[in-house]
């Protein structure tokens, strides 16, 4: 099946657009790297189209070395750059809710300008904020998820955003279940996901053509992006940058300790180990560490007694809000 849609690389009111036919055939990423990334268009047609193993193959590299080498050896000059090279070139960007839903509810394709991008997304490589066809939504299994004994439900909460990601990924995606999905399937997914408390993610990479192409929802019991940022932040934390598979949403979780009532399900919720049971005058609080508090926003809905909100961390990144930085002008 081939699909035809109108794409535009700028997503600017008034250009016209020209017709793209996406195939669902490695033709669509040679249109992406071509001749002059020759191994990345490789890389693209064996990750979209085996993302199951691909995402095996690196999980068990990755359980290797946290099996066999002792976590202070993993600072070593020699060590430390083969354990961060992955996340230099494959990584998400937490979103809140309201910014995924946003990227569900696209009506025009979207090129966001690079110095804006370079600051929601400050890796330093693989950070462009571009989605061709944002109304083209495949919906399908989570990888990590289909790749573990007893993972969490549901699992068919991942999806591919935009082209030429979600028509390969639907042609390609039998094992992970990938159809096509409307706008309404696409939010039903995440409400469901953001009510069992997984963390919502933009995934970017450099096979993407160094764009983002997914959009997950994820949680720390089988999510090795999450995994793989925690363990990061306790090995790094003195490094500037941290390594990290994650960057933080932009918001901070900030907790008003006179209406906590010590009931500890922000700390149930945190897949960060960001929030902690403290002690005020001998009544149980919750006290948030704002070194691992990643603002995915998850604890604000959990906490009954509305102690906790979310509030521009006025020292991170900008957040992936796609209105806001469609509409904004470059700082």
């Amino acid at each position: 099946m081939e699909k035809e849609m109108s794409s535009s690389s700028s997503g600017s009111a008034g250009k016209p657009e020209k017709k793209i036919r996406y195939t669902g055939t490695p033709i669509d990423f040679w249109r992406i790297h071509g001749w002059k990334h020759p191994f990345q268009f490789l890389h693209s047609i064996y990750y979209f189209g085996n993302p199951r193993r691909y995402v095996g193959m690196l999980i068990k590299i990755f359980n290797f070395l946290d099996t066999h080498i002792p976590k202070k050896y993993w600072r070593n000059p020699l060590l430390k750059p083969l354990l961060t090279y992955l996340p230099a070139r494959y990584h998400g960007k937490v979103l809140t809710i309201d910014h995924a839903n946003k990227i569900i509810n696209l009506n025009q394709s979207v090129h966001v300008d690079p110095k804006r991008a370079k600051r929601v997304l400050t890796y330093e490589m693989v950070n462009q904020i571009v989605i061709n066809s944002s109304d083209t939504i495949a919906l399908g299994d989570c990888v990590c998820r289909s790749l573990i004994e007893n993972p969490c439900t549901p699992n068919h909460v991942c999806m591919f955003i935009g082209e030429p990601f979600a028509t390969y990924a639907v042609k390609r995606g039998k094992r992970l279940n990938i159809h096509y999905a409307t706008k309404e399937e696409a939010l039903e997914a995440i409400r469901q996901a953001h009510e069992l408390g997984y963390v919502h993610n933009a995934f970017f990479k450099d096979a993407a053509g160094d764009r983002m192409f997914a959009l997950c929802n994820c949680c720390s019991c089988c999510c090795k992006g999450i995994e793989i940022t925690n363990i990061f932040k306790n090995i790094y934390q003195d490094d500037v940058p941290t390594p990290r598979m994650l960057e933080a949403s932009g918001y901070l979780a900030v907790h008003d300790k006179e209406k906590c009532t010590g009931c500890g399900a922000c700390v149930d919720a945190c897949h960060f180990n960001a929030v902690t049971m403290g002690s005020v005058n001998g009544s149980p609080k919750a006290e948030i560490d704002h070194a691992h508090c990643f603002g995915c926003g998850i604890c604000v809905d959990k906490c009954k007694a509305n102690a906790i909100r979310l509030e521009k961390d006025p020292y991170g990144t900008m957040p992936l809000d796609i209105e806001h930085l469609l509409n904004a002008k470059v700082m």
